[in-house]
């Protein structure tokens, strides 16, 4: 018989103390999926790392696989403040900007925690942690859906619903494989180009060729 693996916590912390507690239990769980994997994780190694005790974290977490999923949460959610607050500020930009900063918004909210960013993504699918991650893209799809939509004449796709699903997933896609397999072009900035010109070609192939023609894509992203 298959066992049923539980991701959601068993209940929601409801007073300050509890926070507290709960927080510093999800706290230690990341310092110890960075720092020793997925496998090295335990309720009882976590309890350890958190100073307290394992039957005040299993009153709030079932097993590892809940543990996992509420740093999960938690990244998420730090990742789409960082991301909605850059996109915010692009208004009536054009795509050669909305573009940028949506490059540069993804690349920046997976710097700031990237050994995290590396972990969960190697164990996520895993354990099936994966409804908060599609929650996550789909806000980043409504975003820039609702800029097309207004900017219809800065954008060359007709379904702009599709084209939204599409270019998040391009975009999503890469910033994980680079920062997974090739992190130095992070550093270097030569990814966001790269990416930038992807992006452009897809939504808006005429702009892109015309700027690409003047030379104003080179080092756009990382100016």
């Amino acid at each position: 018989m298959v066992r049923r693996i539980r991701t959601s916590p068993r209940k929601e912390p409801s007073q300050e103390r509890s926070r507290v507690t709960y927080d510093a239990i999800v706290a230690a769980t990341a310092r110890v999926l960075v720092k020793d994997g997925y496998d090295a994780l335990s309720t009882n190694r976590v309890a350890r790392e958190a100073g307290v005790s394992v039957g005040s974290l299993y009153q709030y977490f079932p097993g590892k696989e809940a543990l996992v999923a509420a740093v999960m949460e938690q990244h998420a959610a730090r990742m789409q403040a960082h991301i909605e607050e850059r996109l915010a500020n692009v208004g009536a930009a054009g795509p050669l900007e909305v573009a940028t900063e949506l490059i540069r918004a993804m690349l920046e909210a997976q710097r700031k925690e990237p050994r995290l960013h590396r972990a969960l993504a190697e164990q996520v699918p895993r354990i099936g942690v994966l409804r908060r991650q599609h929650e996550l893209y789909g806000r980043y799809e409504h975003l820039i859906a609702a800029w097309m939509e207004s900017n219809r004449e800065h954008v060359e796709v007709r379904d702009i619903e599709t084209a939204a699903f599409v270019l998040v997933a391009a975009v999503e896609g890469l910033v994980n494989r680079v920062q997974l397999d090739r992190p130095e072009l992070v550093a270097s900035g030569k990814i966001e180009e790269h990416i930038l010109r992807l992006a452009l070609a897809y939504v808006s192939p005429t702009l892109a060729a015309r700027l690409s023609g003047q030379g104003a894509l080179a080092g756009k992203a990382s100016a």
